[in-house]
C-alpha cells in the first residue's frame, strides 16, 4: 500500500483546525489552510477522521485489492473481528459466511479465534515475566503506535505478544496454506499499517473496515439470511468479548475484578497516556495494564462511527451474542502459530528552539508577555507556547491565531473606517448609531462619543430609506437625497445578514449640487439673453428689410423714367 491510511480531500479541508485540536498527539501539519495528516507522527487513531466536520478525511480502501484477488482466483478468506455483531446485527457467524461467500470470498471465520490464544498467552508471559511488570498489552495497535512513537522508554513493559489479528491470520495460512490471501475485517484503520509492519507481515494480506464491507454488501444487493442454528468455528465464548473493555483479562481467565489493583483495564486515549505516565513515572503498582485506544473498547473503533445507537449499545449486542454462543473446545497448543513480535523506536526527534525564537513567533501574533497569551486553544494546542513551536517546527501558521486575526481583521474595518473619505455609519435593528467614520463624524458636525446609541433621526431627520432596507433587506444603492438643510448626498444602505447591523455610506455632493444649481441659474440666464438678443435682431432686421424695400422701390422708377426719356431723345 503506497497510499496513506488517512487521505485528506482538499476541495472540503476549510481552515477549522477541528482535527488539530481534536489530535492528542499533534499529528496534523497545517499548510497553506490545509490540514495534513503527518504519517511519521500519526498513530492512526482515526480521531481526525471522526471529528472532521466536512468529512475531509477518509481512510484508504483495501475493496479493490481484494475484487482483484477473487477475480485472479486466488482462496481469499476471511477473519472478522469480535465487534462484528454490533455493527452487522447477525446472531449467527453463518449468517455473514454466507454473505462473505456471496462476494467471493472462499471462507470465513472469528479472529476471536486468534484472541483466544492471544489472552492466555498474555497471561503466560505475565505469569513468566514478573520482572516487566507492569505488562503492557499488545493488541491495541494503536496503543503500539503510541508507545514506539511517544514512549518508546515503555517498550520493555509491552508484552511481545502479537495481536489477534496476526495470530489469526497465521492460523489461516496454516490451514488454507500460503497462498491464501488472508482479509481482516473490523472496526480499526490502523490495522491497514499493522499488516505491513515488519515483525508481523505476510500473515495478513488486507486490512478492511467494516464500513468498506457493508459499502460491498449494499453495492451488490447482498442481504443477512437469517439462520436458527449453525455450526461454528472452535472457540472459546469468553473471546468474543475481547472487543470490550476487559475483554482480553476475561478471555486470558484473569479476574475482571474492577477493584483488583493487579489489573488495570483502561479505555481512551487520555486515559491511556496518563497511565503511560504513571509507569513511567513508577507509580503504577500493577502486573497486567490492558490499554485500548478507543473509548469503551473496539466497539467504538472509528469504523463504527456510523453506527446507530451509543456504546453501550454495541456492547449490549455484543454481549447477547457471547450469551447466545456454546462454548467450543480451544485451539491445542501444539497447533498454535508463532505468537512473537518485536518492537522498535520510532520517536521523531523534536527540534529545540531558543527562548527568542519562541518569543519571536509570539510577537508575530502580538503576544509581547505573558498576560497576552490567552492559551484559549482555539488553534489546536494547548498554549500560545505550544503553537509557536509548532508554528517553528512548520506543522503550524501563525494565521492559526484567531484571536489575533479577529484583532488584525478589526484593526482593518478601522483603517478603512479612518480613511475612508465617504461617511460610514453603522447602526443596529433599532436604527441606533453603533459606529461613525471620522469623515462622518466631520461632515454632521458630531463626534461618535455623543451620538452612539442615539437613533440616525438626531443625524437624518428623513429616514424612511433605512427602514425600508432594516425590513426588506432590499438595498438601497446611488441614492442622491438631502440629508438635511444643509447637506445633500449620494447615499447607499446595506444590511448586514446574520449580525442585525445596517451600513450607510454617504459621498457628500453637496458642493457638487451647488455648483449643479448655479450652472442651471446661469444657463438659465443666458438663454434669456440670447433670446433678447434674437429679439433685437430679429427687430434690426425687420427694420433695415423695411428701409431697404422703399429706396428700391424709388431706384427702380427713377431708372425706369430715365431709360423712358433717353428712349424719347434717340436721333431718328
Amino acid at each position: 500500500m503506497n497510499e496513506p491510511v488517512i487521505i485528506t480531500n482538499p476541495a472540503r479541508c476549510r481552515d477549522c483546525y477541528r482535527c488539530v485540536r481534536h489530535c492528542d498527539v499533534k499529528a496534523i501539519r497545517v499548510h497553506d489552510g490545509q490540514a495534513q495528516v503527518m504519517p511519521e507522527l500519526c498513530i492512526l487513531c482515526g480521531t481526525c477522521i471522526r471529528t472532521c466536520p466536512q468529512k475531509a478525511k477518509d481512510v484508504h480502501s483495501a475493496t479493490p485489492d481484494i475484487k482483484q484477488a477473487i477475480q485472479d482466483g486466488r482462496n481469499v478468506i476471511a477473519s472478522v473481528a469480535p465487534s462484528a455483531p454490533a455493527y452487522f446485527g447477525f446472531h449467527h457467524f453463518s449468517e455473514m459466511e454466507a454473505a462473505l461467500k456471496q462476494l467471493g470470498f472462499h471462507a470465513a471465520e472469528e479472529t476471536a479465534i486468534g484472541a483466544e490464544i492471544v489472552g492466555l498467552a498474555h497471561r503466560d508471559y505475565v505469569e513468566q515475566h514478573s520482572d516487566s511488570w507492569p505488562v503492557i498489552t499488545s493488541s491495541c495497535p494503536v496503543i503500539v503506535n503510541l508507545i514506539e512513537k511517544y514512549y518508546p522508554d515503555l517498550i520493555p513493559h509491552l508484552a511481545p505478544i502479537v495481536s489477534p489479528m496476526i495470530a489469526h491470520g497465521r492460523l489461516l495460512v496454516q490451514k488454507y496454506g500460503p497462498d491464501a490471501y488472508i482479509v481482516f475485517i473490523g472496526p480499526c484503520i490502523a490495522k491497514k499499517l499493522e499488516i505491513l509492519d515488519a515483525s508481523e507481515a505476510g500473515a495478513v494480506s488486507a486490512a478492511m473496515t467494516f464500513r468498506g464491507l457493508a459499502n460491498w454488501f449494499q453495492e451488490t444487493g447482498i442481504v443477512f439470511e437469517k439462520t436458527v442454528s449453525s455450526s461454528e468455528p472452535l472457540s472459546v465464548v469468553d473471546a468474543r468479548l475481547f472487543p470490550i473493555e476487559g475483554g482480553l483479562i476475561g478471555t486470558a481467565g484473569l479476574s475482571t475484578d474492577m477493584l483488583n489493583n493487579a489489573l488495570v483495564v483502561a479505555s481512551g486515549l487520555e486515559t491511556c497516556r496518563n497511565i503511560l505516565g504513571d509507569i513511567r513515572a513508577g507509580q503504577l503498582n500493577a502486573s497486567l495494564v490492558e490499554l485500548m485506544a478507543c473509548t469503551g473498547g473496539c466497539i467504538n473503533g472509528p469504523a463504527m462511527a456510523d453506527l446507530e445507537g451509543g456504546i453501550c449499545a454495541a456492547r449490549q449486542k455484543i454481549i447477547e451474542y457471547h450469551r447466545r454462543r456454546a462454548i467450543y473446545a480451544i485451539v491445542g497448543r501444539e497447533n498454535w502459530p508463532d505468537l512473537f513480535r518485536a518492537y522498535m523506536d520510532r520517536k521523531e526527534p523534536v527540534p529545540s528552539f531558543s527562548e527568542e525564537e519562541i518569543r519571536s513567533v509570539l510577537r508575530r501574533v502580538n503576544k509581547y508577555t505573558p498576560d497576552d497569551e490567552l492559551n484559549c486553544g482555539a488553534c489546536g494546542y494547548g498554549s500560545c507556547r505550544e503553537k509557536a513551536i509548532a508554528t517553528l517546527r512548520g506543522m503550524a501558521e501563525v494565521t492559526m491565531c484567531i484571536p489575533y486575526m479577529r484583532s488584525h481583521a478589526e484593526s482593518l474595518r478601522q483603517v478603512v473606517m479612518d480613511v475612508s473619505p465617504n461617511s460610514i455609519v453603522i447602526l443596529d435593528n433599532h436604527l441606533g448609531i453603533q459606529d461613525m467614520s471620522p469623515s462622518a463624524e466631520h461632515l454632521f458636525g458630531c463626534p461618535l462619543t455623543e451620538m452612539k446609541g442615539k437613533h440616525i433621526s438626531r443625524l437624518i431627520p428623513l429616514y424612511d430609506d433605512f427602514v425600508a432596507v432594516r425590513d426588506t433587506g432590499k438595498p438601497v444603492i446611488g441614492k442622491i437625497r438631502r440629508i438635511n438643510d444643509a447637506i445633500v448626498a449620494e447615499q447607499n444602505i446595506v444590511r448586514v445578514e446574520g449580525q442585525s447591523l445596517l451600513v450607510s455610506i454617504m459621498r457628500d455632493i453637496t458642493e457638487h449640487e451647488n455648483q449643479k444649481k448655479k450652472f442651471l441659474e446661469l444657463r438659465s440666464q443666458t438663454l434669456e439673453q440670447t433670446r433678447e438678443v434674437v429679439r433685437k435682431q430679429m427687430r434690426v432686421a425687420h427694420e433695415i428689410a423695411h428701409l431697404l424695400g422703399e429706396t428700391t422701390a424709388e431706384s427702380k422708377m427713377i431708372v425706369s423714367h430715365l431709360a423712358k426719356l433717353l428712349e424719347e431723345d434717340e436721333p431718328k
